[in-house]
């Protein structure tokens, strides 16, 4: 075992020192794309409509459960007070809506909701706009590799090889 592993060792490293020459000549570049996202226009502009979006569904889904807790409460008052049938109508009553907001949940707030899918109707073509100026700028400028610096896919890189700004700048001259 430990021969097949020095063995690997020596063959790993005979590899990356004939490569380092090649390395050498690849130009690499990244990207903050969180920063993308919080600093361009029309980036804030989707974000500020999906949350007008969420706000809407969310307080028609808070109307639901205060009606819920108003009919319980209620339920929950009167409970002597009521025949055995009227009280089992309300608790049928209670019931059903409780369902209601479960449904609700599901197809406004759920991960295939409504609010999922426009979601993504409004955030893809921006993704799709700035994935086209990314690429642009990386041919432009003959970049072999951009990566992502938000993604975690970058543990360190200096500062100089940031065009987080240079991609700014290429999509708000597009506005």
């Amino acid at each position: 075992m430990n021969k097949t592993f020095t063995v690997l060792t020596v063959v790993a490293a005979a590899l990356l020192l004939s490569m380092q020459n090649s390395w050498a000549q690849v130009k690499i570049r990244y990207v903050d794309s969180q920063r993308i996202l919080n600093e361009y226009p029309e980036a804030q502009a989707v974000q500020k409509k999906l949350d007008e979006i969420r706000a809407g569904y969310e307080a028609e889904f808070n109307q639901l459960l205060k009606k819920y807790d108003e009919l319980n409460k209620e339920l929950e008052s009167q409970s002597l007070l009521l025949s055995p049938e009227k009280k089992a109508e309300k608790e049928r009553e209670l019931q059903q809506l409780a369902s209601q907001i479960e449904q609700y949940r599901y197809e406004k707030l759920g991960p295939q909701g409504e609010f999922y899918k426009k979601n993504l109707d409004l955030t893809q073509p921006l993704y799709d706009k700035i994935q086209q100026v990314i690429r642009r700028v990386g041919e432009q400028e003959g970049y072999d590799l951009i990566l992502d610096v938000a993604q975690g896919v970058v543990l360190y890189a200096k500062p100089e090889y940031d065009i987080t700004d240079r991609i700014l700048e290429e999509l708000n001259k597009s506005n």
